[in-house]
């Protein structure tokens, strides 16, 4: 955490650390008049992850237990008490997506992604497991794109909250709240929304209501609304300026905890609540703490994150010819200020464009503004990107508007943002099996291309939709760069430590060549660029030995590998060939700490 927050190394009651700050905010009264009693909340680090740690979110049960996964999807359980995590389910031709653990325990809700070897269609499924890994039941089953996201679960242990969602959605808004039951996955529709995902969802002790986030504008600014679990109603919670973010329920269900930046800077806020319904002002619990990314309660104890590091985009200037930096990378603002990925260099060269998250967002974050960074002044501006994860930036030819592959209002496709006046508009509704990290545009904008099966690479206009196989090339491991000349269209194959090559294709049809072939690089999908004068290709690599490297189109010069160290994700190219731009994931050494809060649980108002 940034700021006063206390001390990540020991546990320390707060109003020793902050006397000074706690003495400002006690001469200030807080929304209603009242008093915050902060010298009751003891803040205290209990987990800080390492290199060899398994990613771990949600709240915890038995105030130890976390679901989690591993680098492969494999579903397992951490013990924070014996500081030990658990794999219970592996299986190479599947990959978790959401779990929930009970909340005593003794079961885990998963969503999972299928990928069957006899190669018939996909499944994703939600599943109910044992918490020692045994009498795993499938509760649904639905061919993809299919989604459905466990929320929470209901205090009586007997479904889950989850949200669900599909391509045929579209009519019916962005998503449906469903109860499923853990006993035959029967699922209920509670209510609707017309947004693409919720943020966060709590239930209320007694099982009746459900405190949800909500964005509320474009801006992804979130307030907090409830909704009756029974007969679907809904209604606002807390609103008003700033950013809202739930937190969960008081366990005895008497109010609402939420983090908020809504007076100068981020605190603990609660709201007293009454049969569902606010019951009086928001009221400050604790002022000046920063970066929480909330988890919630599991007892009496409070659990959250805080994001020490995110990923975080760096550009460059390079001399290709001769395979050497003339600057370093350099990140392009304070990781303090947030964290940012996908960058896209403008035609022109002068604009970068980017996704930027708030500070102490964590992974999940739902919502995104866009970045135009200046390239000679370095003075960025922002702009609301109304558009879910996964959500892909290309330029249009004309520098100014971005073309987005990604979903909106339910539509999968190809849109238009104007970067002056704000508008989207829908240029072509795509399929969803297209895979977006095998997508390129052509350079004049009219056109884009694709591939199927890994075996065909296909163009496609965006005006009529007609499409064109371009050619048949085994063994396409997804990215596709386009020379700046639209004249020719690269790709890797293979994407195994053996077997990989890099693999030249005109534009207009004709017959692939190989310009590389080798061992022990490019192995996982690496972002192609030729260079303005057609002499190399330029790839980058994020897995070990990750880096970025130059390889010559006339295959007559050995690979060269010009950034070291770095595991250069989203990698472009500027089209003076000058430039890069990459977002990196940083190590996972303290990348996160787990946090709890004592005494919220109790925290009641002086007056």
């Amino acid at each position: 955490m940034n700021g006063t927050n206390p001390s990540p190394r020991r546990v320390l009651r707060v109003g020793a650390l902050l006397a000074l700050g706690a003495a400002i905010i006690a001469l200030a009264p807080n929304a209603n008049g009242s008093q915050s009693r902060q010298e009751d909340l003891v803040f205290r680090r209990v987990h800080v992850s390492s290199a060899t740690d398994y990613w771990f979110s949600g709240v915890p049960a038995q105030g130890r237990l976390f679901q989690g996964t591993n680098g492969g999807g494999n579903l397992g359980v951490y013990d924070l008490a014996r500081d030990h995590f658990e794999v219970l389910r592996a299986d190479s031709t599947e990959f978790l997506l959401y779990a929930l653990i009970s909340p005593d325990g003794s079961r885990l809700a998963a969503f999972w992604a299928t990928f069957p070897r006899d190669g018939t269609d996909s499944q994703n499924q939600l599943r109910v497991i044992a918490r020692d890994g045994t009498g795993e039941r499938t509760l649904v089953s639905e061919p993809g794109p299919f989604w459905l996201s466990p929320l929470a679960w209901t205090p009586d242990g007997k479904s889950i909250i989850a949200q669900q969602r599909s391509s045929g959605m579209a009519a019916l808004g962005g998503l449906e709240l469903v109860q499923v039951s853990m006993d035959d996955g029967a699922r209920r529709v509670i209510t609707r929304f017309d947004v693409q995902a919720l943020p966060a969802l709590s239930a209320s002790p007694d099982g009746r209501y459900a405190a949800y986030g909500i964005a509320v504008d474009d801006t992804g600014a979130r307030d907090i609304h409830a909704v009756d679990l029974a007969d679907g109603r809904t209604w606002p919670l807390v609103a008003g300026n700033g950013e809202d973010k739930l937190m969960g329920w008081q366990p005895d269900g008497s109010a609402v905890f939420f983090y908020s930046n809504r007076e100068l800077g981020w605190g603990i806020w609660r709201l007293a609540v009454e049969n569902g319904r606010p019951a009086g002002e928001p009221e400050l619990v604790r002022g000046d703490v920063w970066d929480m990314a909330p988890r919630g309660f599991s007892g009496d104890q409070f659990f959250y994150v805080v994001n020490r590091a995110a990923a975080q985009i760096r550009t460059a200037t390079v001399d290709v010819a001769s395979g050497s930096l003339l600057t370093p990378p350099t990140l392009i603002r304070p990781p303090s200020e947030g964290w940012s990925r996908d960058p896209a260099w403008s035609p022109d060269g002068n604009y970068l464009a980017f996704l930027d998250y708030p500070a102490g967002e964590g992974w999940d974050a739902n919502h995104a503004r866009l970045g135009i960074r200046s390239v000679h002044t370095g003075e960025t501006r922002f702009l609301p990107f109304p558009f879910p994860p996964p959500a892909q930036l290309h330029w249009g030819p004309e520098s100014e508007s971005i073309r987005v592959l990604g979903n909106r209002d339910g539509v999968r496709g190809l849109h238009r943002l104007d970067l002056r006046t704000g508008a989207v508009d829908l240029l072509r509704e795509l399929p969803n099996r297209l895979d977006a990290g095998g997508f390129a545009f052509s350079p004049d904008g009219r056109s884009y291309y694709f591939h199927r099966d890994r075996s065909e690479l296909w163009a496609a206009d965006i005006a009529t939709g007609r499409e064109r196989l371009v050619a048949r090339v085994d063994g396409i491991n997804r990215s596709i760069g386009v020379s700046p000349d639209g004249e020719t269209l690269m790709v890797m194959t293979g994407g195994h430590v053996k077997e990989n090559a890099i693999v030249l294709i005109p534009a207009a049809g004709g017959e692939p060549r190989e310009i590389w072939r080798g061992e022990g690089i490019l192995t996982g999908g690496p972002f192609l660029h030729m260079t303005p004068d057609n002499r190399y290709v330029l790839a980058g690599e994020f897995l070990p030995p990750a880096g970025i490297w130059r390889f010559s189109v006339d295959g007559s010069e050995e690979p060269v590998q010009i950034v070291e160290d770095e595991a250069p994700r989203g990698f472009r190219m500027s089209a003076d060939g000058r430039r890069i731009a990459y977002w990196d994931w940083p190590d996972a050494e303290g990348q996160t700490e787990t946090w709890v809060i004592e005494g919220l649980a109790g925290w009641k108002p002086d007056h």
